[in-house]
This record gives C-alpha cells, structure tokens and sequence, in this order.
C-alpha cells in the first residue's frame, strides 16, 4: 500500500502532462471548426459520460450504503477516467475553442486526487481514534460532490462541443441552465433518497421531508440572488 501512496503522484503528473503539451486554439479557422469528429473524440465523449453519469453516482449511493462494491466500482472508474482524459487530447478532426470544458478537466483533477489519496488511507484502517474519523467525513463530502463536478462538466462538453454560449449569450445560458440544472438535480436528489437511501437517512436522524426541504431552500437561494447576480453582467436583454 505504500508503494501505492508513492507512486500516486507520479501517476497523477504523467496525466497533466499531456495538458500542458496540448495544442488549445483561441481561434480556429472554417476548416477547424467544420471538420468532421473523428471517432476517437466520440469514444471520449461517451466513456467519459458512461464513469461520470452512471458509475461514479453509482458508487456513491453504494458508498452511502457502505457496500462492498463501491470501491472496486469507484476503483473501475478512475481507470477508465485516466482512459478517457487521454482519449481528449488525442484526437483529430474537428477543433473547438480553449474553454471551460479544458479548464474543468484540470480543476477535476484535484477531488480526484484527494478521493483517491482518502480512500486509500481509510483501507489502511490507521488511526482509528484520531484522524480516522474526520477523514471520513471528509471522504464523504468529497464523494458526494461527485455528481455535481460531473454534471458541470458534461455541460461544459455539451457548450463547448456545440460551440454556443459566447459573447453576448453567456448570461442567457447561465441563467437557463443554472434553472435546468437545479430542477434536475432536486429530482435526482429526491430518487436516491428513497430507492437507496434509506439506510443513510436513518444514520443521519432526520426525516426525508427535512433533506427535501433544505434542498428547496438551497436551490431557491442559489436562484434568486448568485444567479442574477452572476448572469446580469453578461447580458443586457432577458428572455425567460
């Protein structure tokens, strides 16, 4: 296991690498920009919405559950992810301005490491009275984080692969996808309460209607007031 812990740096630079090497364009010219997707960028695409979508949130209601499947699950999952990143810079064909999408892969990078760094170290199973404990609470903030760094991301792709939300429509996008996400997030939050969750609940001692409530008000806050104020700035005209 140590071996694991000193290697776990490396592997992790070996990745960023290829990042900094990579050719962005802050410009791109017709040809660039009509050229069709090569199958390499595809594979990308739907493996790394295959182990962010359906996997990873996967593995954390099995974490939730404490089952023994969520780390030969989570384990699968950065494997496939160290794949699909590769797969990214590695393809042909059609280019696509430097964006979020680009930037938010490298930020992923750090919750990745952390998670895995954290996981490791509770496999261990050291420092049962002291450290321990707040490390896995920490694990668990960490993993349920998850599926909103996964959700933002895959917008980001959707955004950056169909090349809109620039210049003068940031603000619209923003605020309508800001709104989307948050309708689809309540419900997802919702399904995993009460198809899985169940356990969890218990252990925490409040009910489902005090999670659905706070998730109610968290959303409404994050509507009324970031939101606006975030999105005013990029656009003068409205359309809701």
């Amino acid at each position: 296991m140590a071996r694991t812990l000193s290697i776990l740096p490396t592997f992790l630079l070996a990745l960023i690498i290829p990042v900094l090497a990579h050719k962005h364009h802050d410009e791109l010219t017709e040809e660039q920009a009509s050229a069709p997707v090569d199958s390499i960028l595809w594979i990308h695409i739907f493996l790394q919405a295959t182990v962010w979508g359906i996997l990873f949130p996967i593995g954390m209601v099995l974490g939730l559950s404490r089952s023994r499947w969520h780390v030969p699950l989570q384990s699968v999952g950065f494997a496939l992810t160290a794949g699909g990143y590769f797969l990214g810079h590695a393809h042909k064909g059609r280019s696509f301005l430097h964006g979020a999408h680009g930037v938010m892969a490298n930020i992923l990078f750090l919750p990745m490491a952390l998670q895995l760094f954290l996981g490791i170290y509770l496999k261990l199973h050291i420092h049962e009275k002291s450290i321990r404990p707040y490390v896995v609470i920490l694990h668990g903030i960490v993993g349920k984080l998850y599926p909103i760094l996964a959700w933002t991301q895959m917008l980001f792709g959707a955004i950056t692969f169909g090349g809109y939300c620039r210049g003068d429509h940031l603000g619209q996008c923003l605020a309508h996808y800001i709104m989307g996400s948050g309708f689809i997030a309540y419900g997802t939050i919702m399904a995993i309460m009460l198809l899985v969750g169940e356990p969890w609940i218990r252990r925490s001692g409040r009910s489902p209607e005090w999670w659905d409530s706070w998730v109610i008000t968290l959303w409404g806050i994050g509507e009324s007031f970031p939101e606006v104020t975030v999105c005013v700035g990029y656009s003068s005209v409205w359309v809701y």
